[in-house]
């Protein structure tokens, strides 16, 4: 491979940096997520800023804007192609930071929370945990939940009831609604979220209830989402994406043993995926029982279990998985219906799929 091939690859290569991998990983998605939202676009000299002093860019005008859109293009074009990843990453983060602290009106939750993310990944480094992202999330989680109990329309359901019945007109709630007392599910739905969201907050800080707590969030906003059929702008795309940075990306090459010929297919899919080259396929024995198995330092794992490892352990598996939803957004855009409803299928089999449960097992003794 010559050189303008292999720079032309980086994009989709995430060892070898500064960074972990799988937080790498994240910083490249969520600058890809933002600028598929138009995040460049929406950069703007300052307009009602939080911190006054900044209207004085106003005097010198488009000098705040392109100065910004400059960094941040730049920026992105380092991350994505591995040069100075930490610093690009906070640059990313201060850009995105800053361009909200100027505009009121652009403020956004979901578009702040990922720039904190980049800010506080390039504050991290390969070789330890990303603590500080697990702050983040334990603080997103924190301030929303006390957020909710000052409120006083939470704890009556007004607010949920407004939202859900009037605002969204949601059948399921409508329905469900008429048939027990007044704002009862609307109370019920706005308790569960409150504590539900504090006791994320809480029991995400823990190691031992990290990796529960972070299937509990994927649930948790998938429900939400099956029920609003609503993303918060992209925050539970973007929320996704921040969980990837606790994956724990094998440092060392995976050994893949495959049954040959019927999974060539398999094998060639994940080899065009793996831009890295740290798995290493063979063809198992033919009295071999198995038809896969992963091998890595710490365990063995067969059939299932090794290739759920094996997908979870691929970066570019969820660039693609990102491109798939951009796709299906962009081609359904006028089918919400049918969008939403491809949505659910796909979401619910990926997270049943991807569950650490012993399906197997399950089903032999419900036979």
């Amino acid at each position: 491979m010559n050189s303008i091939s292999a720079f032309i690859l980086r994009p989709f290569q995430f060892e070898g940096t500064k960074l972990h991998p799988n937080v790498l990983l994240m910083c490249k998605l969520l600058v890809i997520l933002m600028t598929a939202h138009h995040f460049f676009f929406k950069i703007a000299d300052p307009f009602i800023p939080f911190i006054p002093a900044l209207d004085w860019f106003n005097e010198f005008p488009n000098v705040f804007k392109y100065s910004l859109k400059s960094i941040f293009a730049l920026s992105a074009f380092a991350l994505l192609f591995n040069i100075k990843v930490r610093t690009a990453s906070i640059v990313i983060g201060l850009a995105v930071i800053l361009n909200m602290l100027a505009s009121i009106p652009l403020f956004a939750n979901h578009t702040f929370i990922c720039g904190c993310a980049l800010f506080l990944a390039g504050l991290t480094n390969d070789k330890e945990p990303p603590y500080l992202l697990i702050f983040q999330l334990s603080l997103v989680y924190f301030g929303a939940s006390i957020n909710k109990f000052l409120e006083p329309d939470w704890w009556s359901g007004a607010f949920m009831d407004t939202w859900l019945g009037t605002a969204r007109e949601n059948p399921v709630y409508l329905y469900v609604s008429e048939l027990l007392p007044e704002l009862l599910l609307a109370k019920l739905l706005s308790y569960i979220a409150m504590f539900t969201e504090f006791a994320i907050a809480v029991l995400v800080l823990f190691k031992r209830t990290r990796n529960l707590t972070l299937w509990f969030i994927i649930i948790f906003h998938t429900s939400l989402f099956t029920l609003t059929s609503f993303r918060f702008g992209h925050f539970i795309e973007s929320l996704a994406i921040v969980l990837l940075a606790f994956l724990s990306i094998p440092k060392e090459q995976m050994i893949v043993h495959y049954k040959s010929q019927s999974l060539d297919k398999l094998k060639r899919f994940f080899k065009f995926l793996d831009r890295d080259k740290k798995q290493v396929w063979s063809p198992l024995s033919s009295e071999n029982s198995h038809w896969l198995s992963l091998k890595t330092k710490d365990k063995t794992l067969y059939n299932h279990d090794a290739l759920r490892d094996v997908l979870l352990y691929t970066p570019n598996f969820f660039m693609l998985m990102l491109f798939i939803d951009m796709t299906m957004y962009i081609v359904l855009y006028n089918h919400r219906t049918t969008l939403f409803v491809i949505n659910m299928i796909f979401i619910w089999s990926v997270i049943f799929y991807f569950l650490p449960l012993n399906w197997s097992r399950f089903f032999k003794k419900q036979a």
